[in-house]
This record gives C-alpha cells, structure tokens and sequence, in this order.
C-alpha cells in the first residue's frame, strides 16, 4: 500500500495530536446535479464507452453514485488507505535548515532535528527557523498517519452533533453550561459542536466562496479514521499486510 498525502491546519493538526478529530470533511471535486437527493457510497462498476461506442462496465472503484444512474464519482481515499499527513515543517540542521529538500531522508537528520511548527514550544525556533510549506513535505518528514476506517457522501450542512466533535472542536464549560469552538484561539462559546464546526473550522477555511461555503452546503466526502502517531513507513513496515 503506497499510501496518499493530506494535508491540514494548524489547529487541526493539534486536534489529531490531542485525539479529538477522528473525521475530516473534502469537497466533492464533481458535485451531484442540483435535482440529486439520494447518493450511496461503496464499490460499484462505471460506465465506459469503448471505441466502438458501446457502453458497458469498467474496473470497480470506489465512490458514490445516485440511484437514477445519472451521476457516480470515484472517491479520492477508500476504507483501509493510509494517509500521511503534511505539515508547516523544517529541520533544525545547519545542513538542511534552507534550500533543496532531500527526496529521501538523510541519515544524519534524526527525529529530535525535526521540527513541526505547529506544536513547537521554543519561541526562538518559531520566530528564527525558516518554515517550510506543508505542500512541499516529502513523505519521509511526516509524524502522523490515518487509516482510513469508513467513507461516505452528504451535504455539509447535514453534519451531526457527535460528527461535528469528532472534527474536532474544543468542549468547554462555562457556569454549568457546555460551549463549544473551533478556533484555538477563542474560548468556547457556542452553543453547539455542529455550529462551532460550520461557523468556525469550514467558514475559516471558505469563507463565503460561491460552491465551498456553508451557505453553497455542497456535497462533501466525510472520511472517517484512526489516528496513528508515527510516520507511513514505520506503519507499513511494522504491518507487512498492508
């Protein structure tokens, strides 16, 4: 199993740290048409046409599909991949601090050389250190992996209570009241983990774009995983079946 690269915030890296996201949520690249109610999710056979112009079955994939047959769509992750996750990153090594990244990982870069921005509590390194994007973390860099346990296709704005924690909003208690955020850098206010998650964590990531926004309420993959706190490859190594 190769495995695949996702990449998330600050905060919902500390949230996957922390152990409160369990389920993150990606737009569906090919939205359903607007007369679609009903998607299933799971293995199917697309229609492709051969040279002859005769349609019939392709290779199974999974993904969704609408009952009429009008729409299907092959999902990027399916249940048992594994995800590495990417991260603002660098290496606290005079040889490596800057310029061209190392397609594999040097043997003289070990793991308290590497630093994740995210989590890093030296003020000096946050403020001194370059940091590199997380689009250009290499496999070898990354400390997280997800296994990929369920899959499956709605509307965001159908997201539930207990779905909305498990993606990962702070709980708080404020005079016997429970409220709730999804921003590390306000307190819990909010009444509900599902309005904590839409106004907060997906507002701030788009805003009111015209098909990405909660207001759009387009069609999402809901990936649901297990979080496992070592890099793919020292997964894959230690679990010969995958």
């Amino acid at each position: 199993m190769n495995g695949k690269p996702i990449i998330f915030s600050s905060e919902m890296v500390r949230a996957l740290l922390g152990g409160r996201k369990t389920q993150t949520r990606r737009v569906m690249k090919d939205q359903p048409d607007d007369f679609i109610r009903c998607v299933q999710t799971g293995r199917y056979h697309p229609t492709i046409v051969d040279k002859d112009g005769i349609e019939g079955p392709g290779e199974e994939v999974f993904g969704a599909w609408d009952d009429g047959g009008e729409w299907s769509l092959k999902a990027p992750y399916k249940p048992g991949d594994l995800l590495w996750v990417r991260e603002t990153w660098g290496i606290n090594h005079t040889d490596y601090c800057t310029g061209i990244i190392p397609k594999e990982r040097p043997e003289d870069v070990h793991d308290d050389q590497m630093v994740y921005f995210f989590t890093e509590d030296d003020p000096e390194i946050q403020t001194e250190m370059p940091k590199r994007p997380s689009i250009h973390m290499p496999r070898w860099a990354s400390r997280l992996t997800l296994r990929v346990t369920n899959v499956r296709a709605e509307r965001l704005q159908d997201i539930s209570e207990d779905d909305a924690r498990a993606e990962g909003v702070r709980k708080g208690e404020i005079r016997g009241h429970t409220l709730w955020s999804g921003r590390d850098t306000e307190r819990p206010t909010l009444p509900s983990a599902r309005q904590a998650f839409l106004d907060h964590i997906w507002t701030d990531l788009y805003g009111e774009h015209e098909t990405k926004s909660v207001g759009a309420n387009p069609w999402v993959w809901v990936y649901e995983f297990e979080v496992i706190r070592e890099n793919i490859d020292r997964v894959t190594s230690t679990n010969p079946r995958q």
